[in-house]
């Protein structure tokens, strides 16, 4: 017997075949539907997952170039910068995508439309709607909204008589079946049950939702204050006459490098509209704040309470981002 060749270490090569395997299992099957702050974590388990699993901020799987008009639970609703401008419906973790067909109103080119998806672990197809408030010829605003489970545009019988109102684009919410805008006279809701409008006193400049609760976010001596709105189901068609805001959180005290300061706070009425212009921006995702200065981007981690300064970015002053999180649903 030969001793001087020592046999191959079949069972360590084996065990390192299954690891590249496995590696490259999870990095296409596993990875991109992740959240981002779950991406980042495995990006220091293994090299070759560094950034993997982040969708194309491009969208270059649509059909023709898009702006994203409004998110929701891992899903896009884009609107095509063609013909009369298209609605899609995508994920962009799994590239799937939707063409909604043409509404019955003209919702223009920059609606103020809010994707409404709730998802299900018992089921494994998204059922999503669609809300789009527009001005008719007469000037009042109408709703229109499109049911993936009939698959078809409804206007809404209730209108929105009011000349001096305006419902801003990419400021849209949905919390427990009734959608909120930011607009010129306050915060304009819709409720999906009953399709009825209501209007309240406000000077907010940020909405989002934390816990399944309406939330609104300022900025004062550079602490962030997060407020919840009480009782939605209190407001009439008039204004409301009550404070109907709760500041549900300790103040977060920012980075001293961070220049922001709110013009208005939703705790008093003195304020004045903000149009987003070299104004601040705040954006909820889960647990974590985005807000935006001018070209400035941080980052508010609710429950460390740190902030830190995600870079630069210079895009349109009057633009506003969007948040976004991976998801596993399909469109089909």
């Amino acid at each position: 017997m030969d001793r001087g060749n020592k046999a191959p270490n079949l069972y360590g090569n084996k065990k390192s075949r299954i690891f590249m395997d496995l590696k490259g299992i999870i990095r296409e099957n596993a990875l991109p539907y992740l959240p981002a702050k779950s991406l980042f974590c495995c990006a220091g388990v293994c090299r070759g997952w560094r950034a993997y699993g982040v969708p194309d901020p491009s969208l270059t799987f649509l059909p023709e170039p898009v702006d994203v008009r409004t998110s929701c639970n891992g899903l896009l609703c884009c609107q095509g910068r063609t013909a009369y401008g298209p609605y899609y419906i995508c994920n962009p973790a799994n590239e799937q995508w939707k063409e909604l067909p043409k509404p019955d109103g003209d919702h223009g080119r920059d609606p103020a439309v809010v994707l409404v998806f709730e998802p299900s672990i018992m089921s494994f197809t998204a059922n999503y709607k669609l809300v789009s408030p527009f001005p008719s010829e007469l000037g009042e605003y109408k709703f229109e909204v499109y049911s993936s489970d009939r698959g078809s545009w409804r206007t809404s019988g209730e209108i929105r008589f009011d000349d001096n109102e305006k419902l801003l684009p990419k400021t849209g919410v949905h919390v427990n079946g009734i959608v909120y805008w930011l607009s010129t006279r306050g915060v304009t809701s819709f409720d999906l049950n009953s399709e009825l409008c209501r209007l309240f006193s406000s000077n907010l400049e940020n909405l989002g939702m934390i816990n399944g609760k309406l939330c609104a976010a300022c900025i004062r001596n550079q602490k962030l204050i997060v407020f919840m709105l009480t009782n939605p189901q209190s407001h009439t068609r008039r204004r409301a006459a009550v404070k109907t805001w709760t500041r549900i959180l300790p103040e977060i005290k920012l980075d001293s490098t961070l220049p922001v300061e709110s013009t208005t706070c939703p705790c008093n009425y003195s304020g004045r509209y903000c149009d987003g212009h070299n104004q601040l921006h705040i954006v909820f995702v889960g647990d974590v704040v985005v807000l935006r200065k001018r070209n400035s981007y941080y980052c508010i981690d609710m429950n460390k309470k740190a902030s830190n300064c995600l870079g630069e970015y210079i895009i349109h002053p009057y633009e506003r981002f969007v948040g976004y999180v991976n998801g596993l649903v399909n469109l089909y």
